[in-house]
């Protein structure tokens, strides 16, 4: 049982891990000077990824959460991760900073509202949909870096083999929790991209 828990957090750390890299990548592939790209990468994964989780943790360890936010219900944590991505939105904007790292973060938002919104009919897996979203996203990205296949390929294949170890408890909803992350916000993110080219 204790193995299963802890099999469970490591696949619930899979999509900021995941979207960690995508967003940092992001930045990267902007065309914006080294420095600034990093900044912007850097900035956006303290912000969107690791101040969340640490603040959680730290509330959650000194039992100052009223519910365990591994019990809490889904809709707080997701409004609460749109609003974080808004903020980045219009900081973005403002600062008339990369625009591919604005799709990414639509494309996760679209990811967490894609739980938020189809959740209420039928069940979602919010990591493999969030895990679906960035197997798009991240061989995008590398395929638009590199400028060859070879590298985008290697990352997908990697994606798929993570999703399918993720597959071995039961199949059926993780794969179409995963689909449904990787259309609506896969799907999201090569539309804007399509849009800034």
């Amino acid at each position: 049982m204790a193995g299963g828990a802890r099999n469970t957090k490591a696949w619930n750390l899979l999509p900021g891990v995941l979207w960690s890299a995508v967003l940092l990548l992001a930045a990267l592939s902007s065309g914006i000077t080294t420095a600034a790209a990093w900044g912007w990468g850097l900035a956006t994964v303290l912000l969107l990824l690791v101040f969340p989780w640490l603040l959680v943790r730290s509330l959650d360890r000194a039992d100052d959460l009223r519910a365990s936010i591994a019990r809490a219900p889904v809709t707080p944590v997701i409004l609460g991760a749109g609003a974080l991505c808004f903020m980045l939105l219009r900081l973005i904007l403002w600062l008339d900073g990369p625009r591919v790292l604005a799709a990414a973060v639509f494309a996760m938002m679209a990811s967490y509202g894609t739980v938020l919104v189809l959740g209420r009919a039928v069940t979602l897996d919010w990591s493999a949909v969030s895990t679906g979203a960035a197997a798009v996203v991240l061989p995008v990205l590398l395929a638009s870096m590199t400028e060859g296949p070879v590298l985008p390929a290697a990352a997908a294949v990697i994606l798929v083999v993570l999703l399918a170890l993720r597959f071995r408890g039961g199949w059926q909803l993780p794969l179409v929790s995963a689909a449904a992350g990787a259309v609506i916000g896969g799907g999201l993110f090569m539309l804007l991209e399509g849009l800034n080219a």
